[in-house]
């Protein structure tokens, strides 16, 4: 049987207090069933983080989860080394304690308590007069916690970034048509008014002749 050289207790989530003796090499930490330690909150991923022993110690890495592993407080961004007493977050709803059994002497460790509340004094009622009404106190709504939107996976992004193109495509032709229709259009206006003096006879007279002089243009200009 391994010797046990940690253990995890938890402080804020499912069960508190309870504590998870930690003798494997590898340790997988997550909602499910196939995981070696489970905690059963929406917070954690399926394959959350897992733990991995290293000499006496033990190091924690993030498994890509949505909602993230902390230590300390921190955001883990890779294999990260524990030391006794160090915080540990799934998320905001799950909190654990590291406890290094050779740093507590090997007794007993109680549930560790992170956040002290101490209590706070109470003043004496105060008599309210007579003639005035008895005060009326409004909570404050709370405030809804905006969901956590998952990250895109590839495919998805693929997907909208193919839809974009598709629509700028779509736009870009729809304003060369329009485009086209308007010349066309403005073409053969100038064409029949005052039978194409204002067209032909101009600035544009050369250019005409060069493309329509072939075909026998020869308009009439005054």
């Amino acid at each position: 049987m391994s010797e046990v050289i940690a253990r995890l207790v938890v402080q804020q989530g499912p069960e508190p207090g309870t504590s998870f003796l930690l003798t494997a090499d590898v340790i997988r930490i997550g909602r499910t069933a196939g995981n070696d330690i489970v905690i059963s909150d929406p917070e954690m991923s399926r394959q959350h983080a897992q733990l991995v022993r290293q000499a006496d110690n033990y190091a924690i890495q993030d498994l890509g989860s949505t909602n993230g592993t902390f230590v300390n407080y921190q955001r883990v961004t890779g294999l990260t080394l524990l030391s006794h007493g160090d915080v540990i977050a799934f998320g905001e709803a799950v909190t654990l304690a590291y406890w290094d059994e050779s740093a507590t002497d090997s007794q007993p460790v109680p549930p560790p308590v992170l956040h002290e509340q101490r209590p706070k004094a109470v003043p004496p009622p105060r008599q309210p007069a007579a003639s005035s009404p008895p005060p009326v106190s409004f909570a404050e709504p709370a405030a809804e916690a905006s969901p956590v939107q998952p990250p895109l996976t590839a495919e998805e992004y693929e997907a909208r970034l193919a839809a974009r193109r598709r629509r700028l495509l779509i736009g870009c032709g729809v304003s060369v048509l329009l485009l086209i229709c308007l010349c066309v259009g403005s073409l053969f206006f100038l064409d029949g008014y005052q039978q194409g003096r204002l067209l032909y006879c101009g600035g544009l007279r050369p250019f005409w002749e060069l493309v329509l002089g072939p075909f026998g243009f020869n308009p009439v200009c005054p």
